[in-house]
């Protein structure tokens, strides 16, 4: 079990992010927490430690947040916003990986993975951006 990938999902949306754990389990990973929002992430990480990699489906904020206080924390977003804008916000924020969440549901799997092995991840529809944004 030491090479099990510890995730985190938050999500405010209860049943979207059941669905994401229910997934990641059946991919063997270990869901560490789950949350509704980030202040909530934050006892928990208080209490549990910090996962591997931390998957955020809220917002800027909570994304921002989390690595302002954890800047070691790999973040994975998970969200439909797929503007210049909406990414690059992000990744000025610090996350590690991004997938649209209108992908391939397996998506998710494969960039918890690559995140989980210090690679960042960034979905075919934006992967664009992220390339001009580090150049």
């Amino acid at each position: 079990m030491d090479n099990v990938i510890q995730i985190a999902v938050i999500d405010d949306n209860a049943q979207l992010r059941e669905l994401s754990v229910q997934q990641l389990k059946n991919a063997g990973f270990n869901v560490l927490f789950q949350a509704d929002n980030e202040q909530q992430a934050i006892g928990k990480i208080e209490s549990y430690g910090l996962p591997d990699v931390c998957i955020v489906e809220v917002n800027l904020a909570s994304a921002k947040l989390l690595l302002e206080r954890y800047p070691d924390l790999k973040v994975l977003v998970s969200s439909t916003e797929d503007d210049k804008q909406s990414v690059s916000d992000m990744l000025d924020a610090g996350v590690s990986g991004y997938v649209l969440k209108f992908a391939d549901p397996d998506e998710l799997v494969t960039a918890a993975k690559a995140l989980a092995a210090d690679k960042k991840y960034f979905s075919v529809g934006i992967a664009a951006i992220a390339t001009e944004y580090f150049q």
